[in-house]
């Protein structure tokens, strides 16, 4: 290998347009990664290494076609492929054969990048575990559902992954696996197909190592032109810390890391505070959980009713907590998001940005579950964007993180914020790492 796999997207992607590198080059060195730690870490569901050169070799006979040109990517396996099965981690479903690319796909293909393969989901984007393992320690979890997206990024198989959220499936997945993920405003991506667990709160992401090949990503994503950086030298980003109501359930790694960005960042000289959460937020989670419950039951009936001797006792739960929840629970749970979102203006003031906490803390010892989604479940019910960013690491080596939060629609300005946060912490880390 060359380490071309090493690269973030957004310099793989600028040294193929200066002939410094070639799309198969790339592919090569990727393939090369997976074939060897893929034994390991299990992060793909279905890899076809042979049609993804074949795909690379094409791109290096033809002109640069757009801003991901002979870019790798991985799709979790709840996203159709034509070329690919798409099983939703579920077994019965493992030979499922679409007939068409799901528009992400076909969207992040338009702007060159080359789907390299499938990556493992738990059963229906829910809770029963795939094969995947944390690439920073193979007896832990690297979190869930989108767990070989965030694993082949965190392992350099793929310098960037389409995932999914409906709970915590991309923010979790990415603390513990120690990369970015974004979050878009809930329909800020096409769900087009995508398998749908609940409407209210299904949303299409990425995960990546850096939060610039985030933004190269959304720009291929929504199909619009990628633009100027901002300039925060004569206006720092503001941050305000929100502790949260679940804040004593984290560990004490998790609130140390989220005190200590917050610290990082007041150096810089940026504006930064901490706001206090307002009393219907404590009322989000069950919320969340109340709408997904409902919504999976119905739009998971089939599964239910034709594989009930199939599917896991965590799927099963879900569906029949979901079908005792009445029409006016549901609509009780949306009127409490609906409050919490009147007031999100408020909540704001001027902030850019609030810095919360992405998981319960490092990555926890087995397989056999994904962790707790408790710190992304209020967000993904107020259909915010958000991004993840590493931050450090615990006494074992163990990626921890943090998670910005912004204004519905504020994406891309939520996505700046966020690059210019990630080289403030990375400076921090390097720093203390210095003789």
């Amino acid at each position: 290998m060359s380490g071309l796999n090493l690269l973030p997207a957004y310099e793989i992607a600028a040294r193929i347009r200066a002939g410094e590198a070639t799309p198969s080059a790339v592919m090569r060195d990727h393939l090369d990664r997976i074939a060897a730690r893929e034994p390991q870490i299990g992060a793909f569901q279905y890899l076809d290494a042979a049609r993804a050169m074949e795909r690379a070799e094409a791109a290096d006979r033809s002109p640069v076609s757009g801003p991901l040109h002979g870019v790798p990517f991985a799709v979790k396996d709840i996203i159709d492929t034509a070329d690919m099965p798409t099983g939703w981690g579920f077994d019965p479903y493992a030979s499922r054969q679409p007939d068409r690319n799901a528009a992400c796909v076909d969207a992040m293909i338009a702007a060159g990048a080359i789907p390299i393969g499938k990556t493992v989901t738990t059963e229906f984007a829910y809770f029963k575990p795939g094969k995947t393992a944390n690439p920073h320690n193979p007896a832990h979890t690297p979190g869930g559902s989108s767990s070989g997206s965030a694993a082949a990024v965190a392992d350099f198989m793929a310098p960037l992954a389409l995932g999914s959220q409906t709970a915590a499936s991309l923010v979790r997945p990415a603390a513990y696996c120690g990369v970015a993920a974004f979050r878009p405003t809930t329909g800020g991506f096409d769900l087009g197909g995508v398998m749908g667990l609940s409407p209210a709160l299904d949303t299409l992401g990425v995960l990546a190592r850096d939060v610039k090949d985030l933004i190269l990503a959304r720009a291929a994503l929504t199909a619009m032109d990628l633009p100027p950086p901002p300039d925060f030298t004569d206006s720092l980003p503001r941050i305000q810390l929100m502790r949260g109501p679940h804040w004593q359930d984290g560990s004490i790694e998790m609130r140390d890391t989220c005190t200590r960005a917050l610290q990082v960042l007041a150096a810089t000289g940026a504006e930064t505070g901490e706001t206090a959460h307002p009393p219907v937020f404590a009322s989000l989670t069950q919320a969340q959980i109340t709408v997904m419950g409902y919504e999976a039951a119905r739009a998971r009936t089939h599964e239910f009713e034709a594989f009930r001797n199939e599917i896991s006792p965590q799927f099963a739960a879900l569906i029949e907590a979901g079908l005792k929840v009445s029409d006016a629970g549901y609509h009780a749970a949306l009127a409490t998001r609906d409050h919490a979102n009147a007031i999100l203006d408020q909540l704001l003031g001027d902030a850019d940005a609030l810095l919360v906490p992405s998981a319960p803390g490092p990555a926890p010892a087995g397989l056999e579950a994904t962790g707790d989604p408790l710190f992304s479940r209020m967000w993904n019910l107020l259909q915010l964007p958000a991004v993840a960013l590493p931050f450090g690491t615990d006494a074992n080596g163990l990626p921890l993180g943090i998670q910005l939060i912004a204004r519905r629609g504020d994406d891309l300005h939520l996505l700046n914020v966020a690059a210019w946060v990630q080289q403030a912490l990375s400076l921090a880390i390097e720093t203390a790492a210095q003789p």
